[in-house]
């Protein structure tokens, strides 16, 4: 049988965070949501119209997602994501789709993509989210995160 699209299972994100760029590979992300973006409409229309109202697509508003993880104070990644959360930081993520295993590259303030992979990346602030506490679960977090761009997709183009 065919393949069909791409498993979510075997993505890995990367944020790139701090003064002196540093990236990081996130541990053991749950679930991911970029949020969807809207536009806003700019009203055309003319005053001689009777009948419909006319209008264009004006600036793009990036969306909100989230960041979720069952949160583990031994795993160095979750506890870098709260601080940045903590403190409202800017962000650059990357998000390696499953459809390859290579990772970026971080030099100087550059990120070099592989083309062996599809690529999601954008830039958004983080801001603190609450632990979750329930029963016969983990504890958890779900850090909000505002893009402060569109979604850019890369995809893989080598085997």
């Amino acid at each position: 049988m065919a393949k069909k699209g791409v498993l979510s299972n075997g993505t890995a994100v990367w944020i790139v965070h701090g003064t002196v760029p540093t990236l990081t590979k996130m541990g053991c992300i749950k679930a991911l949501v970029l949020g969807d973006d809207s536009a806003a409409e700019v009203d055309t229309t003319c005053l001689e119209e009777t009948d419909t109202k006319t209008s264009d697509y004006g600036l793009t508003t990036p969306g909100e997602g989230s960041i979720s993880i069952d949160t583990d104070p031994k795993n160095l990644s979750h506890m870098t994501l709260l601080q940045l959360a903590s403190t409202k930081e800017k962000v650059h993520v990357y998000v390696g789709w499953s459809d390859g295993v290579s990772e970026p590259v971080l030099t100087g303030s550059d990120v070099e993509l592989p083309e062996t992979r599809t690529w999601s990346h954008f830039e958004a602030i983080v801001r603190k989210g609450s632990p979750v506490f329930a029963t016969d679960a983990l504890v958890n977090h779900t850090i909000p995160m505002k893009r402060q761009t569109e979604v850019t997709e890369e995809f893989k183009v080598a085997p």
